[in-house]
């Protein structure tokens, strides 16, 4: 190996030692939160979904490290071999990619007040989204170049296909959120706290899922060393943040009123109630009545908790909201 390549390739270790560093500290930093909404809780699809986001892109990190760190542990591979393995990292990467894309076709789910229409059109763009990804890794993967330490040097221009066909899929989902939100803000039950709130997190989301993605797409069509993969580990230490807190952070927020804002504590992916704005919902008949406690209600899932002098001015709205039923959310 010339001293130019053991640079890079050096280089490209230390960038994975970062990614799983920054991992690492943000699930020890998490894990008491973890342990209380996610651990103790019974096992839903979140859960599951949470477990996968969260602990399968830092084992593979590890497993990626122990391979080849600094680029100095004098282990070389066949072409064959790294071929293998780098279709058995194309395939836990799909793993998590789908998982936290599940988790962002829940929210919009939930957004969109359960539309079966809207959800089985995101699934079938899911599935085909998920077809095209695994057909172009079927034919990239033969192509690929690789150095003795199964780092990519190479790769054919096909490749840039797998990354712009989850930007766009990613992007599709963003928008959805953002048009929801313009039209929830438009009909004035926009401003409430717990919409901001589900608004943000999938922004933020989408934007450093977004980046990061376009970066890899970059460096693997243009970078011909092993700095292509530079960005590799980032993208998995970026999915699993975004898709565990997508689901923690709901979980965190307690539920209860102060001032007429309400904060939800208990998310779960089995049951959904209707939006403020549906027909079926207890709090539909009140809105105009009682905006303030009722405008980032179902959401969330949860119901107001109403108290007080607050309690007698809902009750009296409108008989249908004397009882409110108890929901939890349908997105994670």
């Amino acid at each position: 190996m010339s001293d130019a390549s053991l640079l890079q390739t050096r280089s490209v270790s230390y960038s994975e030692v970062a990614a799983v560093t920054v991992l690492t500290w943000d699930i020890l930093t998490s894990i008491s939160d973890e342990v209380e909404h996610i651990w103790s809780k019974r096992w839903t699809p979140a859960k599951v979904m949470y477990l996968i986001s969260r602990y399968l892109p830092w084992m593979f990190q590890l497993a990626l490290l122990a391979i080849n760190i600094n680029g100095s542990t004098g282990l070389q591979f066949t072409m064959e071999q790294c071929r293998k393995w780098m279709t058995m990292q194309a395939v836990i990467l799909q793993i998590i990619v789908t998982t936290v894309d599940v988790i962002l076709i829940i929210r919009v789910y939930a957004l969109y007040n359960r539309s079966h229409v809207l959800l089985a059109c995101l699934m079938i763009a899911c599935v085909a989204e998920i077809a095209v990804l695994c057909y172009v890794l079927a034919i990239v993967t033969p192509e690929l170049g690789f150095n003795r330490e199964c780092f990519v040097i190479s790769s054919p221009h096909f490749f840039v296909v797998y990354w712009i066909t989850s930007l766009i899929f990613e992007t599709v989902l963003f928008v959805l959120t953002l048009a929801k939100f313009l039209s929830a803000l438009h009909q004035g039950w926009g401003s409430g706290q717990l919409v901001q709130q589900f608004t943000r997190d999938g922004t933020w989301a989408y934007t450093v899922i977004f980046a990061t993605m376009l970066v890899n797409a970059m460096l693997y069509d243009f970078m011909h060393s092993p700095l292509a993969g530079i960005c590799f580990t980032w993208l998995l230490t970026v999915l699993s943040c975004a898709g565990c807190r997508l689901i923690l952070l709901p979980r965190t927020r307690s539920a209860n009123e102060v001032d007429g804002t309400v904060v939800v504590h208990d998310i779960e992916l089995d049951q959904l109630p209707p939006s403020p704005l549906s027909l079926r919902s207890p709090v539909y008949f009140t809105r105009m009545s009682f905006k303030s406690s009722i405008e980032a209600i179902h959401l969330d899932g949860l119901h107001p908790g109403i108290s007080g002098s607050h309690e007698g001015a809902f009750a009296g709205s409108h008989p249908s909201t004397q009882s409110l039923p108890k929901h939890h959310a349908a997105y994670p």
